[in-house]
């Protein structure tokens, strides 16, 4: 769903699957993220897809999104 709706408003993002790849599962734990999806904007770290936090951390990012859009 994160990736579908970053996609869709426009956004590059970078993927990353801590099952394949022993160095996305280290950077989730340094985080202090238990669950996926973890997404990181500008240092702010949202745990799930709460597409209102999305969309306010990308508008405070410059990315154009904004809240209610």
């Amino acid at each position: 769903m994160v990736k579908e709706f970053l996609s869709r408003e426009g956004h590059a993002y970078t993927a990353k699957n801590i099952e394949d790849d022993d160095t996305a599962y280290d950077e989730l734990m340094a985080l202090g993220a238990r669950s996926v999806p973890t997404i990181v904007i500008d240092g702010q770290v949202i745990t799930g897809f709460d597409q209102p936090r999305l969309r306010a951390a990308l508008a405070a990012a410059g990315g154009g999104s904004s809240p209610g859009r």
